[in-house]
C-alpha cells in the first residue's frame, strides 16, 4: 500500500509556519508529497520537502514556474495516476487514459468518476472557495483500490 499527502492551491494571506504546522502532522505516515500546484511562497514547498518524503509538485499559476512539469503520470501499485494543476477539459485524451486524475486550480474538493477516470481535487488549506472548508487529503493506493481521506483543516 502506498500513502499519499495531497496539498494544492496554497495561496493567498496566510503565514506559511502556521500553514505547516497544521499540514505536516497528517503528512506524517505519508510515504510520498504531492503539491498540485500553485504554491505562492517557495517555503511551503522547502518546508513539504522538510518531512523527507519523496516530493513531486507539478506547475501551477502562481507562480508559473518552469522548474517544474506540466503534468505527471505515474503507475502507482496497479493504477495509472496522473497530475496537473489546471483541471482537464471534458474529452481530455490525457484524462482519459489515466485511472486517477488529480487536479487543483478550482479550490474547490472533487471526488468524481467520469468513464474510467477518477478526477480528485483537494481543494485549498488556504482559501477555500465559499462555503467550501480548508481542505487536504491523504491518498492510499492498495493494488488497484484507491482510498481519498478528505482532511478539513
Amino acid at each position: 500500500m502506498l500513502r499519499l499527502g495531497l496539498i494544492g492551491d496554497t495561496q493567498g494571506r496566510y503565514k506559511v509556519a502556521a500553514l505547516l504546522d497544521k499540514v505536516l502532522p497528517h503528512f506524517q505516515d505519508a510515504d510520498e508529497v504531492w503539491h498540485i500546484g500553485d504554491w505562492q511562497e517557495e517555503a511551503v514547498l522547502d518546508g513539504l520537502r522538510g518531512l523527507g518524503k519523496p516530493m513531486t509538485v507539478v506547475n501551477g499559476n502562481a507562480p508559473d514556474d518552469p522548474r517544474y512539469p506540466e503534468r505527471v503520470v505515474r503507475r502507482l501499485e496497479g493504477l495509472e495516476v496522473g497530475m496537473v494543476h489546471r483541471p482537464p477539459k471534458t474529452g481530455d485524451a490525457w484524462a482519459a487514459q489515466l485511472d486517477l486524475c488529480i487536479h487543483g486550480h478550482t479550490h474547490r474538493w472533487r471526488d468524481e468518476t467520469r468513464g474510467r477516470t477518477r478526477f480528485i481535487n483537494v481543494g485549498t488549506p488556504t482559501v477555500p472557495g465559499p462555503g467550501q472548508a480548508r481542505t487536504i487529503a491523504i491518498l492510499e493506493i492498495d493494488g488497484r483500490e484507491a482510498r481519498l481521506r478528505k482532511i478539513v483543516l
